[in-house]
């Protein structure tokens, strides 16, 4: 009994393929219908899930409790977080004083961004941050290896997305070392070099010798570009805010958490347009291939009576049908998947910079995932635009005299 259905099965599915290579112009289109669905939806999942990770990471990379930076500077604090986007602003750096002696500020550490006016300055477009080692609270907590100190004491921490060729950077015709690299987190800052503020100075005074020019003079002893605060514990972020700006008014002040969710919030919006966009795609789909589907069974008529003549019961009919439905579904969506995995993954750091958004490439685990449950939807769907048409072959009759 058990071979008897197998045969039929291996009939049947041998039927369907015929089938389709007779008609390769019908079929290549509805198989590209169902690659273009897959990869929409597969891309969606992963860029959605990758700006999830980015969020987390950005979350992870703020550290801070509270940013201050110069009024009117605070878009080009969050361009840097979000895209590493070359940004410089500063302020006296009598601000970090200021701000740590307020009520509610555990820790306080300021930072210094250089930017260049030159092109050629630099091997590729980063920002350069100087920190206080001794105060610091957040960028060395990043480093994903030891740290070492180089022997002519310069101390630069490397963004993940940093060229780094046999542990150094170029800046200016001169080789740096990397202490340590930093771990990815999906945001602006693997977009970073961070040094401390003696090899800032070294990197500064080096560039001004070849005469490169920086918007900024350098003095790291006088200006700051930020202040991160931790807060003590149990202290509001929106009061110790107001009272940082009450004896500090030349300052803007960003609350990390506040920040976090307001653009989380932004992000589930594009998250929600992408998800949008699959459904709209999936459901033409559908709907385009049980048109086909059904459109197809009157030219078929002919060759379904002759089945119906030769023995064919309906049930093997419909299983035609159903095995069409599922070669065309599994082989369209592993080829959308496939095309839209090639074109993501590999890219997914230009795609990161060019969006100018917190991603993080999702794991090889939710990678496997997304794939598997794309193609079962794949499948799903056009077994149900093939639905109407089963139907339709089951209504079938042998009959003698076929035309």
């Amino acid at each position: 009994m058990e071979k008897t259905l197998s045969s039929k099965s291996a009939v049947e599915k041998s039927l369907a393929l015929s089938n389709l290579s007779k008609k390769a112009y019908r079929t290549v289109l509805m198989a590209g219908l169902v690659a273009l669905s897959s990869a929409v939806l597969f891309a969606s999942l992963l860029f959605s899930q990758s700006l999830k990770a980015g969020i987390a990471g950005l979350r992870s990379r703020m550290g801070a409790d509270l940013l201050v930076v110069p009024k009117g500077y605070e878009r080009g604090a969050e361009n840097i977080l979000l895209s590493g986007e070359p940004n410089y602003f500063y302020m006296d750096s009598s601000v970090l004083d200021a701000v740590r002696s307020v009520e509610g500020v555990e820790k306080a550490s300021a930072q210094f961004y250089l930017t260049s006016l030159s092109e050629s300055c630099c091997d590729f477009p980063i920002q350069i941050i100087g920190f206080d080692r001794e105060s610091d609270f957040i960028v060395q907590n990043w480093s994903r290896s030891r740290i070492k100190t180089d022997s002519n004491g310069e101390f630069l921490l490397s963004g993940s997305n940093v060229s780094v060729e046999k542990g150094s950077v170029k800046f200016f015709g001169r080789e740096h070392k990397i202490s340590a690299r930093l771990s990815k987190s999906g945001s602006g800052m693997d977009n970073v070099i961070f040094c401390d503020f003696a090899s800032l100075d070294n990197i500064f005074e080096d560039a001004s010798s070849r005469g490169f020019g920086f918007i900024s003079d350098g003095d790291t002893k006088n200006k700051v570009s930020t202040v991160l605060v931790r807060l003590s514990e149990g202290a509001s972020p929106d009061a110790t805010s107001l009272r940082i700006k009450k004896i500090l008014p030349e300052v803007q002040v960003i609350v990390g958490e506040k920040f976090i969710r307001n653009f989380s919030e932004r992000l589930s919006s594009i998250s929600v347009f992408l998800y949008s966009i699959s459904i709209l795609v999936l459901l033409i789909t559908t709907l385009s291939l049980s048109l086909v589907f059904t459109i197809t069974i009157n030219e078929r008529r002919r060759e379904f009576s002759i089945l119906r003549v030769l023995g064919a019961d309906r049930s093997s009919l419909r299983s035609v049908l159903f095995y069409e439905a599922l070669i065309l579904g599994a082989g369209g969506s592993l080829f959308g998947t496939g095309l839209s995995a090639l074109v993501i993954i590999p890219f997914n750091a230009l795609i990161s910079q060019k969006i100018a958004l917190p991603f993080a490439m999702s794991g090889p685990g939710y990678i496997l995932a997304f794939a598997a449950g794309v193609f079962v939807v794949t499948l799903l769907s056009c077994l149900l635009a093939s639905l109407r048409g089963a139907l339709r072959v089951s209504k079938i009759e042998p009959y003698g005299d076929v035309k």
